[in-house]
Parts: C-alpha cells; sequence; structure tokens
C-alpha cells in the first residue's frame, strides 16, 4: 500500500511570489497615495494664491492714499494698509540709492533699485524703482539708469521690505560706509531692511513702495501678479495626479487582470 504523497509546503515558490504580490500592490497604494496628496497640495497652493490675488484687486479697488494719509505711519504696516495703492509727489534722492543684487525678473538675473522718496522735510519712503538688468560681471559695473532731480509723480503701492535672500557671506560688513559717500559696488546689497537703510542712510524713510508706473528711466516695472502663478501650480497638480492615474492603471493591470486571464488559460 502505497503512502499519501504530502502536501506542497507553504514556504516553496507560490509562497514567495505571493509575498512579491503583496509588496508591489502596498507599494504602488503607498505610491499612489504620495501623488494624490502631491496634487490636492498643489491645488490647494493655487487656491491659496487665486484668494490673494482677489485680496489684491480688492484693495487695488480701494482710494489711493496719498502723502497726508502716510504721516505717522510706524513699520511693520497694518495688514489692511498692505498692497494699498499710493500716488505721491516728491524728489528722489540719489546718492542713497540701493542696489539688491540676484534678483531675478523673467528668468533674468539683475538688481532691484532702490531710491528713498523725499515727501516733504520730515517724510520720505524707500522707493522700489524697478529692475535693471546685470549687464557685466563685474560687481562694480552697474547698468545705467536715469534719475529725474526734479519733482515727479510716483504711482505705486505700500508692500513689505524685499524678500530675504539667502547670504553665505558677512552682510554686516556691506554698511561698513555711509550710503552717500559710497560709490560703485559699495551700495550694491544683498538683503536690505528698513531699519537697516535708516541707519546706512539716516533717513527716517516710513514705509516701503514698490513703483508700478510704466517702464522708464532704463528699469522695468512690469512686476508679475501673485494669482499669475497659480497656473504652474494648476499644471503640477495635473501631472502630479495623471502620475497617480498611471499607477493605478499599471497595478490594476499587471496585479489583478493579467493573473487572472493567466489562472483562466492555465485551468
Amino acid at each position: 500500500m502505497t503512502a499519501p504523497s504530502e502536501a506542497p509546503s507553504p514556504s516553496g515558490p507560490s509562497a514567495r511570489r505571493g509575498l512579491r504580490w503583496w509588496v508591489v500592490t502596498v507599494s504602488a497604494l503607498v505610491a499612489m497615495g504620495v501623488t494624490a496628496s502631491l496634487g490636492r497640495w498643489q491645488l490647494s497652493r493655487a487656491d491659496e494664491k487665486l484668494a490673494q490675488q482677489a485680496v489684491l484687486d480688492a484693495r487695488a479697488d480701494q482710494p489711493e492714499l496719498g502723502h497726508d494719509d502716510l504721516q505717522g505711519l510706524q513699520y511693520p504696516l497694518p495688514a489692511d494698509l498692505m498692497h494699498r495703492r499710493v500716488s505721491l509727489q516728491g524728489f528722489w534722492r540719489p546718492q542713497y540709492t540701493v542696489w539688491l543684487e540676484n534678483r531675478s525678473h523673467r528668468g533674468q538675473a539683475g538688481y532691484w533699485v532702490l531710491t528713498p522718496l523725499q515727501l516733504d522735510a520730515d517724510t520720505a519712503v524707500l522707493v522700489q524703482r524697478g529692475w535693471a538688468p546685470r549687464i557685466s560681471q563685474d560687481r562694480s559695473v552697474l547698468p545705467p539708469v536715469q534719475t529725474n532731480l526734479e519733482v515727479v509723480d510716483v504711482d505705486g503701492v505700500l508692500a513689505a521690505e524685499p524678500a530675504r535672500l539667502l547670504s553665505l557671506g558677512n552682510e554686516s560688513g556691506e554698511a561698513a560706509t555711509t550710503l552717500e559717500s559710497a560709490s560703485g559696488s559699495s551700495r550694491i546689497r544683498h538683503n536690505l531692511t528698513l531699519e537697516q537703510f535708516r541707519q546706512d542712510s539716516g533717513i527716517p524713510v516710513l514705509a516701503f513702495v514698490i513703483q508700478t508706473d510704466d517702464d522708464d528711466e532704463g528699469l522695468r516695472r512690469d512686476w508679475p501678479a501673485v494669482g499669475s502663478t497659480a497656473d504652474k501650480n494648476l499644471g503640477y497638480a495635473f501631472q502630479w495626479f495623471a502620475l497617480c492615474a498611471l499607477l493605478f492603471v499599471l497595478t490594476l493591470w499587471f496585479q489583478f487582470i493579467q493573473p487572472a486571464r493567466h489562472a483562466s488559460r492555465s485551468s
């Protein structure tokens, strides 16, 4: 009488294939979850930018602020004044002009040009007059910028201080000389705050203004709108969701449909 054959061990090749199936499937599910989350995050970023742009547009529709409205302002400005439009009249003090380097505009490297605008004997604001391209690798060679020395009208918006860039050097050394006596590369700064400008120039500027007049004086002023970059976030979201969908289709085909078809042919 022959002995009954032993059942195949569960630790054989079929078990190993089962473990591999679970590893691949779980990994695919995790990857789908991550890509879907990244897509939702990009959508939320787009919504934030569109909402911020709506706030800026609403403030732009409010009456313009003038010289009298800026009297007594303390920095940082109240949130409800930020990005309010202003129409000012005064004269430039070009001897205190500062060039903020490594500021790109439309993908090109250059400078933001900042000059104080004197409104009266006691009132001045620091104006981001525009952007100028970098034209030489020599740091002491600055692009030509014209400055009207007569009384000028300036249209712009109240803004926060310029965004701070990472600096690997010693920024305190940049203010070794006063701005009035500085020239060439000594006027170039990597970062600048209103408090630093007050100390370097001795001018008690009240606020920071971004000029929004037409391009002039060798300066560009076509600043990109905050909401304009929302399309980029929407594009990134589409890419993440498309990758998530691709992972779903591949997992469905190779982990479920194809094994089921192979099993049906073998039976």
